[in-house]
């Protein structure tokens, strides 16, 4: 926490952050099992497009209204390049489910 707050700047909030990060975390994980298990469906790319297009906004909107630091815009430019990737793939390694 100590680096992370030295490169954000200070939060009143420290369990929202905790928060957050857990909810990344849990979405890193999730994509990252999938490809390893090469079950990449269609749900599991929009998770992985949608919640880093949720981070851009984020990032952005508050970083350009002066809310956050404007070393979130680092991250946004990542994010950006996650989405690139999962648009860049297409279709190529989703898993095909038979339907029963």
């Amino acid at each position: 926490m100590p680096s992370f707050l030295a490169v954000t700047g200070p939060k009143n909030d420290l369990w929202l952050v905790r928060t957050v990060a857990v909810l990344i975390a849990v979405i890193g994980i999730v994509l990252v099992l999938a490809g390893f298990k090469n079950r990449v469906t269609e749900e599991i790319k929009w998770l992985g497009i949608l919640s880093a297009a949720g981070l851009i906004f984020i990032d952005v909107y508050y970083s350009l209204n002066n809310v956050i630091s404007n070393i979130y815009l680092l991250d946004a430019a990542g994010e950006i390049i996650l989405i690139s990737g999962w648009l860049l793939a297409g279709r190529r390694g989703l898993a095909h489910t038979t339907k029963a």
